[in-house]
Order: structure tokens, then sequence, then C-alpha cells
């Protein structure tokens, strides 16, 4: 993650001296790869390290392993898919054990706090029995998998980019602006307010 240092430092503890004035206008937070990874990871990923897209009784299907990739305008998600795709009878799923590896992609987009990825959909599925079952099962329900998920980026300012220790800076508010998302990173424009006792 890359940090513009000088200006985004100036523009927190600007806030924090002067908690009276308004938010301060469009400052700018670099993410990179890395950064994205963790975030997605620890946010969709964050039950036992799986991103459950299916959870009906026995009946789910998830993602695990992770890795994130950037392009222009998408964000990239390579994971292994695990599924038991059926019916749900008396809390036990009678259907079929799907197993494969994925590639999801979707489209990020600003709002309110957080980061929407959206028009997620499935760009690749390895194993040949796991992609017709899942192309069944879409037919027959299209809303059975997440169109959209929400990363919280105000929850990742407080916890990796505000000082930490014994800093009295508290923050009131974080609006995303807008971003741009390019090959090496995530460009997010934000208006911040801090305060201080």
């Amino acid at each position: 993650m890359t940090l513009p240092r000088r200006p985004l430092i100036v523009a927190l503890w600007g806030a924090v001296l002067l908690p009276a004035l308004p938010a301060i206008a469009d400052s700018q937070l670099t993410v990179g790869p890395r950064a994205v990874q963790n975030l997605v990871a620890t946010q969709l990923f964050a039950h036992a390290g799986r991103w459950y897209l299916i959870d009906d009784g026995g009946c789910h299907t998830y993602l695990e392993s992770p890795r994130t990739q950037l392009q222009n305008d998408r964000l990239v998600l390579h994971a292994h898919l695990t599924s038991r795709l059926g019916q749900d009878v008396g809390g036990s799923c009678v259907g079929a054990d799907l197993a494969s590896n994925v590639t999801l992609s979707g489209r990020l987009r600003g709002g309110g706090h957080t980061l929407v990825l959206e028009d997620i959909r499935i760009d690749r599925i390895d194993d040949d029995t796991t992609r017709s079952a899942l192309a069944l099962a879409l037919q027959v329900d299209p809303t059975l998998l997440p169109r959209s998920a929400a990363l919280d980026v105000s929850a990742f300012v407080r916890r990796d980019v505000l000082p930490a220790g014994d800093s009295p800076a508290r923050m009131e508010d974080f609006q995303v602006l807008g971003i741009t998302t390019r090959p090496d990173a995530v460009s997010i424009h934000f208006d911040v307010r801090l305060s201080a006792p």
C-alpha cells in the first residue's frame, strides 16, 4: 500500500488540530495489491477463511484460498470453490458435492464508507462437472450467487492507516467520493472528519 505521505498526514492531522472545520475535501488513499488482498481476505473471507455464497442448511457453496488481482476497472478473484448443491431435506443436503478452482471478477465503485464490488460474475471454472452444475443451478435461480459485496474502507483506515498507540485522534466520518481501479492499485478519493479530546 502506498500513501501520498505528506498530503495525507497533513490533511489527517489538520483535521485533528482543527476539529471544528468541515470535512477535509478530496484526500486520496492509494491501496496497492497486497492491501487489496488483505482487505478482501479479512472482510469477505471472514468465516474461518471462507466466503459463503450459499449457506442454506446442509446445502452450501463457499470460496476459500483467495488471491486477488487488479485489472482496469475490475477486481479479479482467484479462489477454490467447494459446493454441496441440492435440496435441503431435514437439515441435510441431498445433492452433489462439487469442487473446482474458479475465477470471479467484479467492478469496484465507492459509496458511503464502503467499496462495493458489483457486477460479480464467474469468469472461469476449471472443472467441467462443476461448471455444468453451477450453470444449471443459476438458470433455475439466478439469485443463488451474490451480484455484489461490500468492503468497509473506514474499518481498514481505522486499523491500518491512522496512527496507532497513544494518538488521541478518532475518526468521526469517512466518505468515499470516488475510486479508480488500475492494474497496480485502487485509488480512493475520500473526505474524512477526525476529532481529538
